[in-house]
């Protein structure tokens, strides 16, 4: 604790002597490489104190999550096959409910039909002729038909649509759904350089400045 708190003191002291610094002259420029120096000296003191710390947290917590995930094993095993029966089984009773909705949807539009044709043959016979051809041409529209859905509810399991995409032809793709390479073209640039020449892309520098701990 006392190499903690020593180093965290001298860190802090650093900040205002940078901002003192205003360079006007090459001493100035010098004054602040040494800042720098002592920059990188501190932090090679504070990775010796704090590395095997934090070393050791994190065989912990490595080791704490191992355990945890061997633990948790066998439940995500036993979730792995239930959801997916629960699943298909919830799909299939699904798709036969659609579809004793449709056939009963077709067989109310088939008695619509039945009860126009009977009306319209009922008027013609009586001599209404226009009115039947209206009856006729007036749209089917049958009565909606909703089947409640079978599958139980169960206290603490809800299905939820989830939407997801497969890429059938990346050539087709608008270009506003592509990301550029970025990891691929700073392989390039710093590779070739000035030599990289990618359309598109504009090729610059940026002056980096580092410093080394004092011998």
């Amino acid at each position: 604790m006392d190499a903690i708190k020593e180093v965290t003191e001298r860190a802090l002291t650093v900040p205002e002597k940078a901002k003192a610094i205003i360079i006007r002259s090459n001493d100035d420029f010098v004054r602040a490489g040494e800042i720098l120096t002592v920059i990188k000296s501190l932090r090679k003191e504070i990775d010796a104190t704090f590395d095997p710390i934090i070393k050791k947290a994190f065989e912990a917590h490595k080791e704490a999550v191992a355990q945890k995930k061997k633990v948790d094993a066998p439940l995500v095993e036993a979730e792995g096959i239930v959801k997916p029966r629960m699943a298909a089984w919830n799909a299939e009773q699904e798709r036969i409910r659609r579809e004793e909705e449709e056939r009963l949807r077709e067989i109310a539009r088939k008695e619509e039909e039945e009860r126009r044709l009977k009306e319209a043959i009922a008027a013609e016979k009586s001599g209404n002729k226009e009115e039947a051809e209206a009856i006729l041409e007036t749209p089917i529209e049958p009565p909606p038909v909703v089947i409640p859905k079978t599958t139980p509810k169960v206290a603490g399991v809800s299905f939820t649509k989830q939407w997801k995409f497969r890429i059938t032809d990346p050539n087709k793709i608008p270009r506003e759904y592509l990301t550029p390479d970025e990891v691929k073209i700073g392989g390039v640039v710093r590779a070739l350089k000035d030599k990289a020449n990618i359309p598109g892309v504009e090729v610059y520098t940026v002056d980096g400045v580092s410093g080394r701990a004092a011998a």
